[in-house]
């Protein structure tokens, strides 16, 4: 369904889009009277509305069903830092899997440069209006130390540089890590701290190496499909 992101949504009966939000439904996604169009704030509240009222600068949204989504699902991503192209892939796919932070890692084989946080922010709430995902994940900038391990009963670290250390998976409904590393791959120093974290799941799959956007989603698939029966 088309989907519009809003910030400060409440529930109510009718919504008036002004400005470039009513701008890019009307002359760019042409939407039409009687269409439906969901709602979404980012923190659960999805509202699906209809157009009532159409013009060239505003229209009006009838709210028709509106819903409060919880989750008790806690997938956090850790990201070496990779080049732009494959870190905005991977900021789009963690929206489509339901990861709720994303720790965005500066390490000593990553991209220093991190884009700026408008570019970001606009690919992650396009994400949500294509998926109509209920919640929008949070960015923090981070070292590979300044991740709060203690408070995850799993971390599932992708690593192709060292032999698979598994352990047994949790179905817990705890909070949950994915650690993927930057495109030239953990430093020793690096490799040696995170291995020594409490619960990790060291994990070197039998392929070539991945490309980032396909380690996180493989590793989300994985963490994913340990919570299935």
């Amino acid at each position: 369904m088309r989907a519009s992101f809003q910030k400060d949504l409440i529930s109510q009966d009718n919504y008036l889009l002004k400005g470039d939000t009513a701008h890019h439904l009307i002359n760019v996604v042409r939407v039409e009277l009687n269409e439906e169009i969901l709602l979404l704030n980012g923190k659960g509240l999805k509202i699906k509305t209809q157009v009532s009222s159409l013009s060239k600068r505003e229209l009006i949204l009838t709210r028709i069903h509106e819903e409060q989504v919880t989750t008790s699902l806690k997938l956090d991503l850790a990201i070496g830092i990779p080049k732009k192209e494959a870190l905005e892939l991977s900021l789009k796919q963690a929206v489509e899997l339901g990861f709720r932070r994303i720790y965005l890692v500066r390490s000593e084989y990553s991209q220093n440069k991190i884009p700026e946080s408008e570019r970001l922010e606009s690919l992650l709430i396009s994400a949500l209006e294509q998926s109509n995902a209920a919640y929008l994940p949070e960015l923090i900038p981070a070292t590979w130390e300044m991740i709060p391990a203690s408070e995850y009963s799993e971390i599932l670290m992708m690593d192709s540089q060292n032999k698979t250390q598994d352990v047994k998976s949790n179905k817990v409904l705890t909070a949950k890590l994915l650690i993927v590393g930057p495109e030239g791959g953990y430093s020793p120093d690096e490799s040696q701290f995170l291995h020594q974290l409490a619960g990790i799941r060291i994990i070197n799959l039998p392929t070539p190496i991945l490309r980032t956007p396909t380690a996180v989603a493989t590793g989300a698939g994985i963490l994913l499909g340990s919570l299935l029966d």
